[in-house]
C-alpha cells in the first residue's frame, strides 16, 4: 500500500459510489482502469473487505439504543465462548473486549424496549455471564460514522487536532 492507495480509500470513504474517473482526478491519475485494479487489489488483500450501503436505521423504527457491560465467569478460553454466543443475538452492532472489570461492552438497536427485554433475558440465562449492567442511551449523536477518521490529518479545510 502507498499514498496513491490511501488517497483512494478516503475517496470511497467519502462515497463509495464515486465514478472511478473522478477518483483518479483526485489522486492525479488520469485511468480509471488503473484506479480498478488498485481497488481490486486492496479488496484480495482484504483492506478493503466490502462495500455497504449507509441506512438510517432510526428511519427504520430502530431508535432504541442500549449499551451492556458484560463480567464473564472466569474460566477457559471464558471471554471467546461468551462472544461466540452474544454474536448471534440480533440487534447486537457492537461487541468489544476490553480489559477491567468488564470483559465486554454491548451495543445493541432494537426498536423497543420491550424488543431487548427479550435480549436481556437471554443474557440471564447464559452460565458464561457473571453479571451484566444496562445503559439506555437517551441522545444519539454518533452512533457508528467512520467518516470522522481521516487517513491524512491536518489536510483539508474541515479537520480539527486537539491539542494533547
Amino acid at each position: 500500500m502507498d499514498l496513491l492507495d490511501l488517497k483512494i480509500i478516503e475517496s470511497l470513504l467519502e462515497d463509495s459510489e464515486t465514478p472511478l474517473s473522478q477518483i483518479g482526478s483526485r489522486c492525479g491519475i488520469n485511468s480509471s482502469s488503473a484506479i480498478s485494479k488498485r481497488i481490486r487489489k486492496m479488496k484480495e488483500d482484504g483492506v478493503i473487505r466490502k462495500t455497504e450501503a449507509v441506512v438510517d436505521y432510526d428511519k427504520l423504527g430502530f431508535n432504541f439504543i442500549t449499551v451492556t457491560f458484560v463480567k464473564a465467569k472466569f474460566g477457559h478460553d471464558y471471554t471467546s465462548k461468551l462472544a461466540e454466543k452474544l454474536l448471534k443475538i440480533n440487534g447486537i452492532i457492537t461487541l468489544l473486549e476490553i480489559l477491567g472489570e468488564t470483559d465486554f461492552i454491548m451495543i445493541a438497536l432494537n426498536k423497543s424496549q420491550k424488543e431487548y427485554q427479550k435480549t436481556l433475558s437471554y443474557l440471564m440465562s447464559l452460565e458464561e455471564i457473571e453479571r451484566s449492567d444496562t445503559r439506555v442511551v437517551i441522545n444519539n449523536f454518533r452512533l457508528h460514522d467512520l467518516s470522522n477518521l481521516k487517513l491524512f490529518p491536518g489536510i483539508g479545510q474541515h479537520d480539527t487536532m486537539l491539542a494533547p
